[in-house]
């Protein structure tokens, strides 16, 4: 278990402290004070990678967050950000509409469209979760129109925010033996909830973002799909896309090579930490099984994305990215 830490104390200057918080929340979300708003000394931002999902815990204070287009579709990032708080009353807008969330109901929050959060002084607790992770369930049904799951209409809402409260308090102490235990049921619980919905309108601006936002996303499931065989041709024939639009819609994330290198390196990682050491394939039919033909060549490209090679990977470990820029927050969701 990682974690990524952010505390407020020891900045004693009220304008320094409120500027370092609002340069905590990037790269998910840029943020802005609300009138008046100061960060308190024990203000503090904690993130947990717990191997399959990231958790987060929030003390913070009066503020505006918002995954802009410009984040969105530079990122391209498929999870579901799942956050409950304990007092106060959030405002949630996305596509010009506007919903509330009281303390214990569910912010749903795709981290695939763009949204913008106003929120009292609060203590929240997140889990972020890769989409795919939550394929086998009602949450798998397309982009969402519903921000707020309101805990008075449903107590499998109040039971998940009751689970992503309590998990807080217990991952301080948890070993790793306990929190391989907690993740799969914190996901189970996930994809419990009922997350259907629909896209914005598709001659609005918004269902325009949509739109491309969901190309993107519907080339990376392809891409992860079809690890062993696919490339930029297939691609293009399969989406009907043209060779530079294709490689438009992955410029902001180092293009669309990258992405099907990375997806290949992120499937080997996960095989290596899910699977007991005695019980591993081959090195050559894991590379065969991710689409890099040689061996040697898949070694290489996991010891430059990792820092190490395949056979030093522990079974249950959690994977860190030392040479690359989005190490971090960011990193830590690109291996989920």
């Amino acid at each position: 278990m990682l974690i990524l830490e952010h505390r407020f104390a020891h900045i004693p200057q009220e304008g320094r402290r409120g500027r370092a918080w609002l340069a905590s929340l990037p790269p998910l979300y840029e943020g802005r004070l609300a009138d008046g708003a100061t960060v308190s000394l024990h203000a503090s931002l904690r993130y947990y990678h717990l191997g399959d999902i990231v958790f987060a815990v929030e003390d913070g204070p009066a503020q505006v967050i918002e995954r802009t287009p410009h984040i969105v579709s530079t990122q391209a990032l498929d999870h579901l950000v799942l956050r409950t708080h304990a007092s106060g009353r959030a405002q949630v807008t996305t596509n010009a509409r506007t919903a509330e969330a009281a303390p214990g109901d569910l912010l749903l929050i795709d981290l695939a469209r763009p949204i913008s959060i106003a929120m009292p002084p609060v203590i929240g607790v997140a889990a972020v979760v890769p989409r795919r992770l939550l394929a086998n369930g009602r949450g798998a049904s397309g982009l969402l129109s519903r921000h707020v799951l309101v805990a008075d209409r449903d107590p499998l809402i109040r039971l998940l925010a009751g689970h992503l409260i309590h998990l807080a308090d217990v991952l301080a102490a948890a070993t790793e033996a306990q929190v391989a235990e907690l993740v799969p049921a914190t996901v189970a619980l996930c994809r419990a909830i009922d997350t259907s919905g629909g896209p914005a309108a598709p001659g609005s601006a918004e269902g325009a973002r949509d739109a491309a936002s969901a190309t993107v996303l519907a080339v990376r499931r392809y891409i992860e799909e079809h690890l062993d065989r696919v490339d930029v041709t297939g691609l293009m024939e399969h989406f009907g896309l043209s060779r530079r639009s294709l490689y438009r819609l992955f410029e902001g994330t180092g293009g669309v090579q990258a992405c099907i290198r990375d997806c290949r390196l992120a499937f080997a990682m996960r095989a290596l930490r899910q699977t007991p050491t005695a019980r591993r394939p081959k090195l050559a039919r894991l590379a065969h099984d991710c689409g890099i033909g040689d061996p040697r060549v898949f070694s290489r490209a996991f010891r430059r994305r990792y820092g190490m090679s395949p056979t030093e990977v522990e079974p249950g470990s959690t994977p860190t990215l030392p040479h690359r820029p989005d190490t971090g927050l960011l990193g830590w969701l690109r291996t989920l």
